[in-house]
């Protein structure tokens, strides 16, 4: 298992680096040119897309992962009825869209969604070909199709943002991404499956009652995920929305973009050994070592430089985002290990009690922020971080229930990317303390002097200590290029 994850990594690593290299390049440049309140404004829509894309395929893709024996007649009925249920979807979010506005006490927003509602119509036709080619670990095909997806969409929003459309060139950026990408895979997938004019809801029974469980689990989770930007739109306003959604987008995309170039290969391969408890404990401490060695260093990183590296990505406007950025570095720790939790329950066909513990953890975040949000953003922050630790430890005693996860194997595993970190770090905020009594025409110069410097502890600790670990990585890279 551990070659295949290897070789899908490279594909989904490479367009995990560009995407979000790419999508950095987005925010670096456009906070200089948009306002605070831009950036909440698009907070307040980016919670919408969030929840809608849940209902646009029903909750049956990832079904058509796990199912190894999905016909032509069951694929062309879930095509058609994703269709139905995206046309469906766009039409709510268009007629709710004086709600959401009053909800937020921003009529701005009206226009705003009634553009975003277009996406919903054009996601379906192409989001069926990516999961069959997620289950054919067709990985090349995918990681092409958004790399193109996202830097069209990503230089369309930034020449908008020069041309000063405003908070429009984040909204058309976005319907731009989604609109290429749903052209590209249905114009791959439509040459090798061809869905027919075929429906018949009751031969997808058994997809749609995953589906069901899967949907549910979803909708839960994005609304525990994004509870905090609702409840800081609507009580604290747009500006302070802005000032938190640019030190979340900081932290979670090296989470959401990374995680995803581990777990998204790992689901199909799970999928495929999900009657070997053992073959699935062993993998889901090596994806999550895996993870811990890409990501930890990056956030730790975060937490050691954020004083500099916000003032030089996003000008001195977002100061007030600093302290964010090191609180939200912590949940970032925290989601990267609860991420790949849904890979597993997905795998054994138990979408329901990911979906019961969803349901646990929105209904538990949407309370304590409420109590919280009036003491400001950071509050909010430091209640997520607290909870995200909670969840960390619940779900993995949920792992060993449903696998047998070996928690010291599991937690062995995660301790030198941790401790090497951890070491990284120090280092690294040792040096910047040290640089602050030496004048520097800019910032730039520090901050890549401690980038260059963390990168070289992190690998020399890794080397010296783990060389092992590195040895395997390397074969592991060149047994798949063979």
């Amino acid at each position: 298992m551990m070659k295949q994850l290897i070789g899908g990594m490279k594909w989904t690593g490479s367009a995990t680096i560009i995407n979000t290299g790419m999508q950095l390049l987005q925010y670096v440049i456009l906070g200089r040119l948009l306002a605070k309140s831009d950036f909440g404004l698009m907070g307040m829509v980016t919670v919408i897309i969030a929840f809608a894309q849940v209902f646009t395929d029903m909750g049956v893709g990832n079904a058509i992962v796990h199912r190894q024996n999905a016909s032509n007649k069951q694929l062309s009925t879930l095509y058609w009825l994703n269709v139905i249920t995206g046309a469906t979807v766009a039409l709510i979010v268009f007629l709710t869209a004086p709600l959401v506005a009053g909800f937020y006490d921003e009529p701005r927003l009206i226009e705003l969604i009634h553009l975003i509602a277009l996406i919903f119509c054009i996601i379906p036709f192409g989001q069926q070909f990516q999961f069959i080619m997620q289950k054919n670990l067709e990985f090349d095909r995918i990681a092409k199709t958004e790399i193109t997806s996202v830097v069209l969409g990503v230089c369309l929003a930034i020449i908008l943002a020069f041309s000063g459309a405003g908070v429009y060139a984040l909204v058309f950026g976005q319907i731009a991404f989604h609109t290429i990408k749903s052209i590209l895979y249905g114009f791959q997938g439509w040459s090798t499956f061809r869905p027919s004019f075929y429906f018949n809801l009751r031969e997808v029974k058994e997809f749609l009652s995953f589906g069901v469980y899967q949907m549910g689990s979803r909708s839960v989770s994005y609304f525990s995920s994004n509870v905090d930007y609702i409840l800081i739109g609507r009580f604290l306003g747009a500006e302070a929305l802005g000032i938190y959604t640019i030190a979340y987008q900081l932290v979670v995309v090296p989470v959401t973009k990374i995680n995803p170039l581990i777990t998204r290969v790992a689901f199909p391969l799970f999928a495929k050994v999900q009657n070997s408890d053992q073959s699935l404990s062993k993998g889901f401490t090596d994806m999550s070592k895996m993870l811990a060695v890409i990501t930890f260093p990056i956030l730790f990183g975060l937490m050691c430089t954020a004083d500099i590296l916000v003032p030089v990505m996003f000008g001195d406007k977002w100061e007030a985002s600093i302290p964010l950025v090191q609180i939200l570095s912590a949940l970032g720790l925290l989601r990267v290990l609860m991420n790949p939790n849904g890979s597993i329950l997905l795998a054994k066909g138990r979408a329901d009690i990911g979906f019961k513990w969803d349901l646990g953890v929105a209904s538990i975040h949407a309370l304590a922020f409420y109590l919280i949000v009036h003491l400001g953003v950071e509050a909010v922050a430091i209640t997520y971080v607290i909870l995200a630790l909670i969840n960390f430890l619940l779900g993995r005693i949920l792992l060993h229930y449903v696998i047998g996860l070996n928690g010291r194997e599991y937690f062995l595993g995660l301790s030198k990317p941790a401790l090497f970190s951890v070491i990284m770090a120090l280092f690294v905020y040792g040096v910047y303390l040290l640089l602050s009594f030496i004048h520097f025409p800019t910032l730039i110069i520090p901050l890549v002097v401690l980038i260059l410097l963390g990168a070289a502890a992190y690998f020399a600790l890794f080397y010296y200590f783990d060389k092992h670990y590195l040895m395997e990585l390397k074969s592991l890279m060149k047994k798949k290029q063979s």
